[in-house]
């Protein structure tokens, strides 16, 4: 990209009217334009040229579709009756889906989610509300519900990220339409993005990032004013999807301009006058757009300043990089006969010995290139970063303090996971292999045949172990006919509120599958969620509400499914608690494992009624 465009197909935006060099086409009234025989000659290579490349381009784009397809496939073939083990984080996507859905249908303020966590509702710009892919899929999830919603999400995200390192690489870097293939392969599926695939819609989206860099070094060309309102729009675009990524896509696009420029000194100083403008008009249209945004995120109701204490203890083992995926076919392979492990949700590495020891050949047989060189240093210092701090080494902790360690309390990367780091080295993965392939098919001195099966060769041995397989999932509970009926309706008033226990919880996700499987409409107490310490706006964060003296029960009998011992003193405060989240129906499930929970909430407000698959505490006289 910074040596220009390396390998265009000058061919895929050939006029229709315009011939090669050979001559020109003369529109003529009324009658077909006159061409010789040469000319002919030449349209119909350009008309070859031209089949055969977008032939390509849908074959492409049709693979990247099949293989998300496959990832996905245990929870399409028994639709709505499977879920990814420990669906925590699937469940609070769901919810903020459908949260989309009614900022569309109500008219929302799409920044505070009110019917979550009331009465005070949830800071949705500071959370992963996705409102980038929520707000344009609303009608379906209007239609079907958000566990559709996300499911498509899941599959455009993997193929629309594949897709779109595919158009970069191809119409940017490499003539090549293999190279282009193989670049977008592992960008759209390598464990980096698939093994998000069960959790997380807005870290499988990473389609913008191959965009984002394109248009950004196009601010180095000039016509700051076109280039900056394009990359601008993409910004605002991603703070939506989900600013962290942006934030990474920023630091690895910087350090790779920034090692060109050291290279390169004379060839960027004549575009540092461009690039500066464009970016005074990417940044100052930017935050026309998200001024309110912003402001909201960092000082609107339920903000808060700095990540939580445990968000630094995801983070990349030392040996991450060079070892498969949790649910890669190699570790199937060597797990063969066991039950398949879950998916990893933060496997930001793990492309694999085999893949590694390609790209270290690749990056010394292309070390000459300026662009290898930039990427291949950006893709490792930001792998050593992902190892946090402390290191961790095959699993296990040690007491050396990583890189990561000058970072960690620096604004916005003390909100950072540090594994996510190593999301850059996937990415700077992606054009190194793309170059190398190209580079490989255009070696000279060997028959094509023998370049061809050894480039297969290579290409399967490193991939197809680092290959993600379909997720693992487990039976997904039915929502009540209680709830999926709307029945509980007749029991809310309009400021009203519903409490469901066990409360929800990244390993208690039921409230949220009930609740968001309503479009929202059911407003509840509790939530699954960054807030601020204490419930004070501006302290760091925290994963939930400020607990009531009552939930301090409902988590012992979550837990330990034992019955807490209940006084007087805690019906009077379990009442009062009523009061302060304005509820006025209660509801639990099913199930031998609820029963401690279900007793409690006895002890607390009387028997409940068993109705429509759980139970439920009519408290408004209360």
């Amino acid at each position: 990209m910074l040596t220009g465009t390396a390998g265009r197909d000058d061919t895929d935006d050939a006029d229709d009217t315009t011939a090669p060099a050979t001559g020109r086409l003369v529109r003529q009234r009324g009658r077909a334009p006159r061409t010789t025989s040469e000319e002919s000659d030449s349209i119909a290579a350009i008309t070859t040229t031209r089949t055969t490349s977008r032939r390509a381009d849908l074959l492409a784009l049709g693979s990247y579709v099949l293989g998300a397809l496959f990832v996905v496939a245990p929870i399409l073939a028994h639709y709505g009756r499977r879920m990814p083990i420990s669906p925590g984080d699937r469940a609070q996507a769901e919810y903020f889906l459908a949260w989309s859905a009614r900022v569309v249908s109500h008219g929302e303020n799409p920044f505070h989610i009110v019917q979550y966590n009331a009465p005070l509702g949830v800071n949705g710009m500071a959370n992963t509300s996705v409102l980038g892919l929520g707000l344009p899929l609303s009608p379906i999830t209007l239609l079907f519900g958000p566990q559709v919603t996300f499911d498509i999400l899941i599959v455009l995200g993997i193929a629309g990220t594949a897709a779109a390192w595919y158009w970069v690489l191809s119409r940017h870097l490499v003539t090549s339409r293999t190279a282009a293939w193989v670049g977008g392969l592992v960008g759209g599926f390598a464990p980096a993005v698939t093994s998000h695939a069960s959790y997380h819609v807005n870290l499988v989206a990473q389609f913008l990032v191959p965009l984002l860099a394109w248009r950004s070094l196009k601010l180095l060309e000039g016509r700051p004013v076109r280039n900056g309102l394009i990359l601008a729009a993409l910004v605002v675009y991603q703070v939506f999807i989900n600013e962290e990524t942006l934030f990474l896509a920023a630091l690895a696009i910087g350090a790779v301009l920034i090692l060109y420029a050291v290279q390169r000194r004379d060839r960027v100083r004549a575009a540092l006058r461009p690039l500066a403008a464009g970016l005074g008009v990417t940044m100052g249209a930017s935050l026309v757009v998200l001024a309110y945004p912003l402001w909201f995120q960092f000082f609107g109701p339920g903000a808060y300043n700095g990540g939580e204490q445990y968000m630094t203890t995801f983070r990349m083992d030392v040996l991450g990089l060079t070892s498969y995926g949790s649910n890669s076919v190699a570790e199937r392979l060597r797990r063969f006969g066991e039950p398949p492990p879950p998916l990893g949700a933060e496997e930001h590495g793990f492309l694999g010995w085999a893949l590694v020891l390609l790209l270290v050949a690749l990056v010394i047989w292309q070390w000459h290139d300026v662009l290898v060189r930039c990427l291949a240093i950006t893709g490792l210092g930001f792998q050593i970063l992902a190892w946090g701090t402390p290191l961790q080494f095959q699993g296990r902790d040690t007491s050396v303090p990583g890189p990561f360690w000058v970072l960690q309390h620096l604004p916005l990367f003390d909100t950072l996971l540090p594994t996510r780091l190593g999301e850059v080295t996937t990415w700077a993965v992606v054009p190194i292999l793309a170059l190398g392939v190209q580079r490989l098919t255009d070696v000279h001195g060997l028959p094509v045949r023998t370049r061809r099966l050894f480039l297969v060769t290579a290409l399967a041995a490193a991939l197809v172990p680092a290959a993600p397989m379909p997720i693992k999932v487990v039976t997904r509970p039915a929502v009540p006919q209680f709830v999926a009926a709307g029945t509980w309706k007749q029991y809310v008033g309009a400021d009203q509120t519903v409490l469901i226990v066990p409360l929800p919880q990244w390993d208690f996700p039921t409230a949220i599958f009930w609740a968001g499987s309503t479009n929202t409409n059911m407003k509840v107490s509790h939530g699954y969620f960054l807030g601020p310490a204490d419930g004070v706006t501006g302290h760091h964060a925290f994963v939930g509400p400020v607990l009531r003296p009552t939930d301090r029960l409902f988590t012992q009998a979550m837990y330990q499914q034992t019955v807490p011992p209940v006084t007087d003193a805690d019906r009077a405060q379990a009442r009062a608690d009523l009061r302060y989240w304005h509820t006025s129906l209660i509801l639990a499930p099913e199930g031998a494992q609820w029963a401690a929970v279900r007793t409690t909430l006895t002890d607390l407000y009387g028997p409940g009624t068993n109705t429509g698959g759980l139970w439920m505490w009519d408290v408004r006289a209360l």
